[in-house]
């Protein structure tokens, strides 16, 4: 058809489009004039294509929406031999014919993904999800998606879904900006590497005792942010004044089975219930997706669901709301309402041969290392307070080394980095942590034991090459929590 006359070609087009109008019924009748009343258009010829230009007021009396019917546009479509046709509404309607017919294709998503941190997007608190046929998809952490619940068979995605949403809040936010509290019971998830994140809340749980320590940790940060923000008059944590900022804390349990029907779910159901102004998110994970451990309440506090590979239609309705996900037949694919309706997502991929790379960017080079002072502050706490980090106690002492306000800044970092308890209340005191007491003696003459970890014997001390004077005995508060320090690893571990 592009070899004949330009006008031709543009009146061919403009015929099949009036006589589709028409078809539908469309077209008002002239009583006494005979005929039917038409719309007028300017015709624009272009190398690709062709526009039919329409103002309001020459739409020959046919309503608007009708224009823009999807059903129109597939008749147009026939009527054009298989021509790409479309409306487009601005000022005025536009309608779009191509000029050579064109196949229909079928895009396919790509069976794998991987997670490029080049390509992280710029908004605070966003990441990618995934990539539908349409587009990328995007999560706001900090809002509509706060709260999130995802579930699938074993391998499906759900774990590979939580490394990459921290690792790529990681990647584009300070620790002052972004921390997060990890529990992966399955211990194989977030293993050594992941424990280098200087994001990282509190050391990860990997054990359930540990986990349910943490969870109620991170509900213990929620009271003392609601308590922050009612002596700042803010209603919302990223309204907190300047250098009282808070950061996002985002809770990642990987399986909430573990938690069915226990005290730590009900504190979990009311971290995601309460925790978005207080700038704390939740994603929450299980590949037993039944009644038992998702029950109604759980599922309607988490109002974000991104379903893998399910085993049943029921199952993908816990998750869900509907079936669906028992359809999905690889890893990564997922199901998710996003974009106004719910569409299939190929979701990144966190390799695992990449996984170390991926972590090492964002991790601190080295671990973190007390001075002098700060050593010797843990110390004080622990043999003359009990372990309390009381301010005006350790300013009588060490006033001559150390200012009151730089000891409350202190004690503030400390505390966001989990190496101090929250007060349980106002007449109990902050009290040291198993990992701070560990790098405190990691000081000790380079050869004092300072790898804390759980055991059922009495707290003891090892120390190689320095005498028994040079050790520090643990108080009773940690010797009640089963602590231990044990020859080997500088690092501290819970």
């Amino acid at each position: 058809m592009n070899e004949r006359n330009p006008t031709d070609e543009i009146v061919v087009y403009w015929r099949q489009i009036v006589g589709t109008l028409g078809q539908r019924g469309l077209l008002k009748s002239r009583p006494r004039q005979g005929g039917a009343i038409l719309p007028v258009a300017d015709a624009f010829l272009l190398p690709d294509r062709c526009i039919f230009a329409l103002d309001m007021q020459r739409l020959g009396g046919i309503p608007r929406e009708e224009w823009l019917k999807r059903e129109l546009w597939r008749q147009w479509r026939a009527a054009l031999q298989g021509r790409r046709v479309f409306v487009s509404d601005g000022g005025g309607l536009a309608i779009t014919v191509a000029r050579e017919p064109g196949q229909r294709q079928r895009k396919r998503l790509p069976a794998t993904i991987p997670l490029d941190l080049g390509e992280v997007t710029d908004a605070p608190y966003e990441v990618i999800l995934g990539h539908t046929k349409r587009g990328v998809v995007t999560l706001d952490l900090a809002g509509e998606h706060r709260a999130i619940l995802t579930g699938g068979t074993s391998g499906s995605g759900k774990t590979n879904l939580m490394q990459s949403i921290v690792v790529q809040l990681a990647a584009k936010h300070a620790p002052a900006e972004f921390r997060a509290a990890i529990v992966d019971t399955k211990q194989v998830d977030f293993g050594q590497d992941w424990r280098r994140l200087p994001h990282l809340f509190a050391p990860i749980a990997h054990d359930l005792d540990a986990a349910a320590c943490l969870i109620e940790r991170v509900e213990a940060e929620r009271l003392r942010r609601q308590a922050l923000m009612a002596r700042a008059g803010v209603a919302d944590w990223r309204e907190m004044p300047e250098g009282d900022k808070l950061p996002l804390l985002l809770l990642a349990v990987d399986e909430a089975a573990d938690f069915a029907r226990t005290p730590a779910m009900e504190t979990l159901v009311e971290i995601a219930r309460k925790g978005r102004a207080m700038g704390i998110s939740l994603i929450l994970g299980t590949q037993s997706p039944s009644s038992k451990v998702i029950d109604p309440q759980v599922r309607a506090n988490l109002p974000t669901a991104i379903a893998f590979q399910t085993r049943t239609e029921v199952e993908s309705r816990v998750i869900l709301g509907r079936k669906g996900a028992e359809g999905l037949n690889r890893p990564g694919l997922a199901l998710a309402f996003a974009g106004g309706g719910w569409q299939t997502v190929q979701t990144l991929r966190v390799e695992s041969e990449t996984a170390q790379d991926l972590v090492g960017q964002v991790a601190a080079p080295q671990l973190p290392v007390l001075d002098d002072v700060e050593a010797d502050l843990v110390r004080y706490a622990v043999e003359r307070l009990d372990g309390a980090f009381i301010i005006n106690q350790l300013y009588e002492v060490f006033g001559d080394r150390i200012s009151k306000r730089q000891l409350t800044k202190l004690g503030q970092q400390w505390e966001s980095r989990g190496w101090l308890t929250p007060p349980a209340s106002r007449s109990d005191p902050r009290r040291v942590t198993d990992e701070l007491v560990g790098l405190a003696l990691g000081r000790e003459n380079g050869d004092t034991v300072t790898r804390v970890t759980r055991g059922d014997t009495a707290p003891e001390v090892v120390t190689r090459g320095t005498s028994q004077d040079d050790t520090l005995e643990l108080p009773p508060f940690l010797a009640q929590r089963g602590a231990r320090v044990m020859q080997g690893s500088k690092r501290s571990k819970l």
